[in-house]
Formats: C-alpha cells, structure tokens, sequence
C-alpha cells in the first residue's frame, strides 16, 4: 500500500465520520442507525422478511427482532404473515413510518444545504466531482452482486 493511499484514508475518515455525526446531531435522535436504515429500506423497497433484513445489516436474527420489535413499538412498521410462507414473518413501514422517514430525509438534506450554502462554487463543485468516487466506495463496501445499488445504499444513510 503507497503511504497516499494511508495518508488518504487517515483524512477522509473523520472528515465523512464528522459530517455524518454532525447532520445526524442536528435531527431526529430517535432511531438508532440500524433503525433507520432498517425503516428506510422498508419504505423504499417494500415488505420485507425478517431475515432478509438481518443479511442486509449484517446482524443475527434475535437482534433483528429487537430492531424491528423497538420500530413496531414506535408505530413505525408492522409484521404480518408472508402470504408465500405462513412460517415466515413480513415487515413492512406503516403510514406514519413513512411520514416519519420523509421528514427525517428532509430535515437531514436541509441541514446539508445550510452547510453546502457556507462554501464556494469551487468548493460545491469540488464536492460533486467527488460524489462518484465516494459513492463506489460505498458500494464496494456493502453492495452484494444483484442486490442493492450504490444509489440505494446512499439513499439509506439519509
């Protein structure tokens, strides 16, 4: 490894870490991470079995079910029986689990075009040239061969 490439990873990690905590900081404190981004691929991809949503957040299934049991508790989704396999569970975002994800979508994008509102043209264009590249690193991260896209998984860290 070409110390760049050390050097790189040194700086760019607290800089996204920084403005991941400081977005998320200044809304919505209600849901964990696992939570939210749980609730957002129920909202945006649909009803979903259980351990589907254990696989993708790399999390047992007894964890799940306090993730999705804490959701449900919220009002946020529901689980019923999948209509495919009785044996199996679905858990789906309910009405106001999609009114919530949208206002927390919302608020989080607002607060980013405050902060994006503080720079330069150079500096917002500089960011935009990079989106590609840090979108392929999340993709690399996390995407499994035909299952989600990098526009997907950016989609659930909102």
């Amino acid at each position: 490894m070409t110390s760049g490439i050390v050097d790189l990873a040194h700086r760019l990690w607290p800089v996204v870490f920084r403005l991941y905590y400081l977005v998320r900081r200044e809304t919505s404190q209600v849901l964990t991470p696992t939570q939210g981004s749980v609730l957002s691929e129920l909202v945006r991809v649909g009803p979903s079995r259980m351990s589907r949503l254990a696989q993708l957040e790399g999390v047992r299934m007894p964890s799940m079910t306090d993730v999705v049991g804490r959701l449900e508790r919220l009002g946020l989704v529901i689980r019923r029986p999948d209509p495919d396999d009785g044996r199996a569970v679905l858990v789906e975002a309910t009405e106001a689990g999609e009114g919530f994800y949208a206002e927390l979508v919302a608020a989080r994008e607002a607060q980013m075009r405050e902060r994006l509102l503080e720079l330069t043209d150079e500096e917002r264009a500089a960011i935009d040239a990079a989106l590609p590249a840090l979108g392929k690193l999340i993709r690399d991260f996390h995407v499994v061969p035909g299952k989600r896209t990098e526009e997907e998984l950016i989609r659930d860290e909102r």
